[in-house]
């Protein structure tokens, strides 16, 4: 498995803790946009995909980390998941009636009963090259980035997170029981789960 993050000014200084806190574990950590790559401004948060999809040169697993993000325990709990059920995605307790603007909304011609869809933190996702179903949810990913689906304000919408959930949720894919692996820390917060395997916190 490779672990894979994309990060641009001050958010380099959490990739750099991030790549830290890996102990030496493969890792692929771009500073800078590659060729072909919208910016955030123009498509926030695609370059996830692009990311991950740089990271399947490597390795046929590959996990996304946000900066936010550092490694606490042992990384192959979610690596096993990965290869167990071909992805990673843990609930984030939120719901997509909450986070949809209209163009997404009528891109995927959301019902009633999906505006209940709950969501996943998007701020990990791991993902199986060689799983049929990884793939197909990644592939419609894409498209619903290129339709311009991670476009809004994040007054009322999740961008990429908003997209993936609802995909996820048609094609019935599990989530993993939400602060089990990735737990936030700092003021506010409540005692983070001793299993935890990543910490999220600012970048200062």
């Amino acid at each position: 498995m490779i672990v894979v993050n994309f990060s641009t000014s001050q958010y380099r200084a959490g990739q750099d803790r991030l790549k830290a806190s890996l102990n030496g574990h493969r890792s692929l950590m771009i500073k800078n946009y590659l060729p072909g790559w919208k910016t955030h401004h123009e498509s926030p948060y695609e370059f996830k995909i692009n990311a991950i999809e740089k990271a399947f040169q490597h390795d046929n697993v590959v996990l996304w980390a946000d900066a936010s993000m550092y490694l606490v325990g042992d990384l192959s709990k979610i690596e096993n998941i990965i290869l167990q059920d071909g992805y990673f995605m843990e609930e984030s307790g939120h719901y997509v009636k909450d986070w949809c603007n209209d163009h997404a909304r009528k891109y995927f011609g959301l019902t009633d009963r999906e505006d209940h869809y709950t969501m996943f933190a998007a701020g990990m996702l791991g993902i199986d090259k060689r799983s049929p179903v990884a793939m197909s949810f990644f592939k419609q990913w894409k498209h619903a980035a290129k339709a311009g689906c991670f476009k809004g304000d994040w007054s009322d919408h999740r961008h990429d997170m908003t997209c993936a959930s609802i995909i996820a949720q048609r094609m019935g894919l599990k989530y993993q029981p939400g602060s089990t692996h990735m737990a936030y820390i700092g003021p506010g917060f409540s005692e983070p789960n001793p299993e935890a395997v990543f910490h999220l916190q600012g970048i200062a």
